[in-house]
């Protein structure tokens, strides 16, 4: 937070333009997999490793970024969810993303190493499925909910 003020430091056009990209490499890859499995075998191990490769680097930037930074890991604190809804928000958020991440790495990296046994590969590739569009939800849930609260100060 930038004490002089109280307002939270707004991210830079670079990070925000950075997540972007990661966001769209990312599931684009992981949409080229899913849609790839059970023909174009090619395109489907390209797309795994460029999952594999956007959650490294998704991994590199946040844990070398400073904790504050929009670009940090998120990393789930409890301590979060008695700082009000924002707190809730962040915790729910963080948690979840943490969830989606692994186990994207996991059905990518079960696709790497088991090449026998696809039965394991596609249920945890399913699981991340689930938990990403789970997140989507979740974004367009919290920009609702952040939106009301923000009218029911206004009126206030």
């Amino acid at each position: 937070m930038n004490r002089s003020t109280s307002q939270p430091k707004k991210p830079s056009a670079a990070s925000l333009g950075f997540l972007m990209i990661w966001h769209g490499v990312f599931s684009g890859g992981f949409l080229v997999a899913m849609l790839t499995g059970n023909g174009a075998y090619d395109a489907h191990v390209f797309a795994g490793v460029v999952v594999i490769f956007a959650i490294g680097l998704r991994l590199l930037v946040g844990t070398a970024t400073p904790k504050t930074h929009v670009l940090s890991f998120p990393v789930p604190d409890p301590a979060t969810l008695f700082k009000g809804s924002n707190g809730v928000r962040r915790f729910i958020s963080h948690t979840l993303g943490l969830i989606m991440l692994a186990m994207s790495a996991a059905a990518a990296l079960t696709g790497w190493y088991s090449r026998t046994d696809t039965e394991i590969h596609s249920a945890i590739s399913y699981m991340a499925l689930s938990l990403i569009g789970g997140h989507v939800v979740l974004v367009m849930v919290m920009q609702g909910w952040k939106r009301i609260e923000s009218a029911v100060r206004a009126k206030s």
